[in-house]
């Protein structure tokens, strides 16, 4: 894919158009779509050739947040508040994250990498940053920190078919945490069974 064609762009797969598809079946179910905006709207949905086709779709059945493809290419900012980047959205070289005095979330486990090696900048003042990404992407923390602290609890991939995600920036008095699959999940205490 090219660094430069627009998310919209980008081909939707059979997955994106089925994240779609559960939202209007949602809808439909509660009244909220009459069968015939259901069958068209399937049909746009089916339809579909790019990204950018999609979140028409769904846009007045639930809130921005809630949609099933994020198109927004905007940094993900924490400014004296909390923000966050979650669902089917489209990662590429160059995303910002920026958290001051706040907390910034970074769900990739469903993101689309646009290109295989993706850079991502990070910066922290007073505030956190927390990536969470799926199982297989190689992940390359680096930058510098002072008084703050920049971690990861993923394993390397020894695959070199591998994506890779090199985050680079800074913490001042701030942290940032990359968090692996199956980490990050409070631990259950054992359980001791009676005599």
């Amino acid at each position: 894919m090219s660094e430069h064609t627009p998310a919209s762009r980008l081909r939707a797969s059979d997955r994106d158009r089925e994240r779609v598809m559960a939202v209007l079946r949602a809808a439909v179910t509660d009244g909220r779509l009459s069968l015939p905006e259901f069958e068209e709207r399937t049909e746009r949905v089916q339809r579909a050739r790019v990204l950018g086709e999609l979140p028409a779709v769904t846009a007045d059945l639930v809130a921005p947040h809630d949609q099933p493809i994020h198109l927004s290419e905007r940094p993900v900012a924490a400014l004296l508040r909390d923000d966050a980047r979650a669902g089917r959205w489209v990662v590429r070289t160059g995303q910002l994250v920026v958290a001051l005095l706040g907390t910034a979330d970074v769900d990739m486990r469903d993101a689309l990498f646009a290109e295989g090696h993706v850079r991502m900048s990070v910066a922290t003042l007073l505030g956190r940053v927390r990536v969470r990404v799926p199982e297989g992407v190689d992940v390359r923390v680096r930058g510098w920190s002072f008084l703050g602290r920049r971690s990861t609890s993923t394993r390397p991939v020894r695959s070199g078919a591998a994506p890779t995600l090199e985050i680079g920036g800074f913490s001042l008095l701030g942290s940032l945490r990359v968090i692996g699959p199956g980490q990050g999940r409070r631990r259950q205490p054992l359980r001791r069974s009676r005599p």
